[in-house]
């Protein structure tokens, strides 16, 4: 597959990729804008948008229309946002490319925003905030996340709080609208069957759609720069909330870096290595040789300007200092050298980093997920060949020296959700390491 990137007459970038082999084609606009660019007052606005848009646009003027419409062709749509970015999909079988083009960009030029849906809408969301509230293994994260990122736009939940998605309204998303959603600002991905992804007719329809008439715009992609930061993790180390679970829920990590940086190659491979999956030194020693939990994994998070390195797990909560010390080893182990990386080692995770994104590039959504975001959060085109070559390349010194530079003692971050009334006792075990 050779990826192309044009672009329509009004500045639309257009990632073309065609597929041998495939018989479904998925069309993906990701923007360029998400969760920590929003106004302190709009926590949650990017997220409430995906929402509202898909209750009704100029064509299709309700969620029954729509949905209607996609249904009857065995298709499949949704939407995600993130702190970064946000998507917006359908993918179908080749054929019925004109139909999902139509709703994709009806969805994105010329939404409806009847305050009626809007105000209905709003429960919905305090439904799904209290959903991820209640599963402890989810709200952790965001735990983690408001913590060493406190005072920043990553310092919040994606979904906001109830009460600035209450007090949202028309002209907040009409603004929000004019902002972001410019046609410079978003990057249109085809991704499929090679004869459609390749067809002059389909790229005159393509132009066609996107010409509709919508509110005026931004005219270029909008600069993020202002909403960045030195990357720094705040100060404090440690969250702990008291909840009557059966099992405790944790997230420590240190400082990461940022999505470009030089070693990232190196760290993906680190953070699989460790626990990325069930033969994993993290998966082996929690799980397997001592039982301490049910899930452990590693993590690897990264943003224009920093990161996150570290790991989560659910553990027995009366053995969650055991838990914290042997997830904490598998860390330091590798930077103090008393557990080196092998060669065997090295050669397994990368072969299954490898296999493992190969095998999702036979799905056509996942295609246009892995190229289109590289090309709207870094503006550039990476093959999953390089990718590959890459990854393929990492030795194991640079996974030494990876982890080196980012764990560092007294630099620990700990979040941990259990049924816990002594802080200090995590305070006294944090300082450890």
């Amino acid at each position: 597959m050779i990826p192309k990137l044009t672009h329509l007459s009004n500045n639309l970038p257009v990632l073309l990729l065609p597929m041998e082999g495939s018989e479904s084609l998925t069309v993906m606009v990701l923007t360029n804008t998400g969760s920590r660019y929003e106004k302190t007052s709009q926590f949650g606005i990017a997220h409430f948008f995906e929402h509202i848009v898909f209750k009704g646009t100029k064509k299709y003027p309700d969620a029954q229309k729509l949905a209607a419409t996609i249904d009857g062709l065995g298709a499949e749509f949704n939407a995600f946002t993130s702190n970064e970015y946000t998507g917006y999909y359908v993918k179908a079988a080749a054929k019925h490319v004109t139909t999902a083009l139509d709703v994709v960009s009806d969805l994105l030029l010329q939404p409806r925003f009847k305050t009626s849906d809007i105000e209905r809408e709003k429960g919905v969301i305090y439904e799904e905030m209290n959903m991820y509230v209640d599963a402890p293994s989810r709200h952790i994260s965001n735990l983690f996340n408001q913590m060493v990122f406190k005072g920043t736009g990553l310092g919040h939940d994606i979904l906001g709080t109830k009460e600035t998605v209450k007090s949202i309204n028309q002209d907040d998303f009409e603004a929000f609208l004019q902002q972001w959603y410019g046609l410079p600002n978003m990057v249109l991905v085809l991704a499929g069957k090679a004869s459609e992804v390749e067809s002059s007719k389909l790229h005159k329809t393509v132009d066609e759609f996107f010409q509709k008439t919508y509110p005026k715009r931004i005219e270029k992609r909008r600069s993020v720069e202002s909403h960045l930061t030195d990357g720094s993790f705040a100060k404090r180390r440690l969250h702990l909330e008291k909840r009557e679970t059966q099992q405790a829920h944790l997230v420590l990590g240190w400082q990461g870096f940022k999505r470009d940086d030089k070693d990232r190659f190196a760290l993906a491979v680190a953070g699989a290595l460790i626990g990325g999956n069930m033969s994993s030194r993290l998966f082996t020693e929690v799980r397997e040789k001592r039982g301490l939990g049910y899930y452990v994994r590693s993590s690897v998070d990264q943003y224009h300007d920093t990161g996150i390195f570290g790991a989560s797990a659910g553990v027995d909560p009366n053995r969650v200092e055991d838990a914290i010390a042997v997830i904490a080893d598998e860390f330091y182990g590798i930077v103090n050298g008393k557990k080196p990386v092998t060669k065997e080692e090295l050669k397994k995770t990368q072969e299954y980093l490898v296999g493992s994104t190969v095998l999702s590039m036979e799905d056509s959504s996942s295609v246009a997920q892995f190229y289109g975001l590289r090309q709207i959060l870094s503006n550039k085109i990476e093959t999953l060949e390089e990718v590959i070559e890459k990854i393929q390349a990492v030795t194991e010194d640079d996974v030494h020296n990876v982890v080196k530079r980012l764990v560092k003692e007294s630099e620990m971050r700990l979040a941990l959700i259990g049924p816990y009334e002594d802080k200090k006792r995590f305070e006294d075990l944090i300082q450890k390491f």
